[in-house]
């Protein structure tokens, strides 16, 4: 399992496919949990077993995040592991936390997962209530919430180079998730027997870590990656990551972006990500945000650089004298929808050839025009959701690339 560029050969990925936690959003809570509004389940589920199919055909081992949950859980150390974290930073030793302990493990595997991943009320466990955590629920209130944006499965967790950052992440709607990717990393037999290195561990919850999310992190090269200072990726982190990376010398540099702290560009793959060896989508021109180059001093201290233009920063790390940059299709109006719908969140899966929602009509003829292979596949709904193709998808493991 490795991760050295953003387009070598495409091998193996989780993603997870919509359920019980989509069906729990409703127009009164969407927003609680980042959603901007609640989506058609069932037309959601069929889009994105489109996508799975796709990505099958294309000769990529897909695995399902529920499932590897299911078969992580049916160990007891590991079930032990995770409902230890989940509980204390839920309800932190009240009486409450107690119950449910019990409650959940007397649970299937199966069981288990399903309510980790899609919630479950206080009037769902049929608890009867003893103290006062418990005494103050009202029956339709969540004792775990859903966590709809496992969706995402770029953001918990990210492969750079031989190892995995286990991802800290900004916003409570979305801290649970960090706990299920690492219980399945430190636990399920596939990671168990692999060699690799977790730069990033996350689940430590009350550290209060500084935040990082996968959707900020592109790996350029075997020596470069690009982060994004972010709403959702602090510099605190970037740095402590940078440390990590450089102390194994499995990076020789790490370029930091800054993103404008807006909705739509919540992350750097919603602003760039990379078709070939020397090819960006571009969600608009970016010559003018700010910029910065982390390399390592001798002494283990990081040192940075400004630079003065992200592009050419870019191109020198991985080889290239002048990038080919591709903005999104259509006029001005067009563009700004397009970028609403991930446009410029594409997921290469060899060179030149990227998958993309069908819906952006105007930036796939585009990239078409250019000499891209464009793979469309629906997403009236999925789309809704403000993540594409990169963003629902984790890789794993790609085919060496060399500049």
């Amino acid at each position: 399992m490795e991760i050295n560029s953003e387009i070598g050969k495409l091998k193996q990925v989780i993603l997870h496919r919509p359920e019980l936690s989509l069906e729990r959003l409703t127009p009164e809570n969407c927003r609680d949990f980042l959603f901007d509004d609640v989506l058609w389940i069932k037309k959601a589920a069929e889009e994105h077993q489109y996508f799975e199919q796709v990505l099958t055909d294309h000769g990529v081992k897909v695995y399902l995040l529920r499932q590897l949950l299911i078969e992580t859980l049916e160990n007891k150390t590991a079930r032990k592991w995770l409902m230890q974290k989940t509980l204390n930073h839920l309800y932190h030793d009240s009486s409450l936390m107690h119950e449910l302990s019990d409650y959940f493990s007397s649970m299937s595997a199966t069981q288990l997962a399903t309510h980790l991943i899609g919630g479950i009320t206080w009037e769902e466990c049929e608890l009867k209530a003893k103290g006062l955590v418990s005494q103050t629920l009202f029956p339709d209130d969540f004792i775990l919430a859903p966590l709809p944006n496992h969706l995402f499965t770029r953001d918990t967790s990210c492969w750079i180079g031989n190892g995995v950052s286990i991802n800290p992440m900004h916003w409570p709607a979305r801290q649970r998730e960090t706990l299920n990717l690492a219980v399945i990393y430190k636990f399920h037999p596939l990671f168990k027997k692999a060699s690799f290195e977790t730069w990033y561990d996350g689940s430590d919850m009350e550290a209060h870590l500084p935040t990082v999310e996968g959707g900020d992190v592109l790996v350029l090269s075997k020596d470069c990656i690009a982060i994004g200072v972010s709403e959702r990726s602090t510099p605190e982190a970037i740095e402590t990551l940078a440390k990590r990376l450089f102390a194994k010398e499995d990076k020789q540099q790490i370029i930091a972006i800054e993103i404008p702290k807006e909705r739509a560009s919540m992350h750097l793959d919603t602003v760039m990500t990379m078709l070939d060896d020397h090819s960006f989508c571009i969600a608009f021109p970016c010559e003018t945000i700010r910029a910065w180059n982390l390399r390592p001093n001798d002494d283990g201290s990081l040192n940075v650089r400004k630079e003065k233009n992200v592009f050419n920063a870019i191109g020198k790390a991985i080889g290239r004298e002048k990038l080919r940059l591709i903005t999104l299709g259509g006029d001005d109006f067009t563009e700004k929808r397009e970028q609403w719908s991930d446009a410029s969140n594409l997921l290469a899966i060899s060179p030149g050839v990227v998958i993309g929602y069908e819906r952006n009509v105007y930036t796939n003829k585009k990239l078409f025009n250019e000499g891209f292979d464009v793979i469309s596949i629906p997403g009236s709904e999925l789309g809704r959701g403000r993540g594409g193709a990169r963003c629902m998808s984790c890789p794993i493991e790609r085919e060496p690339f060399l500049f």
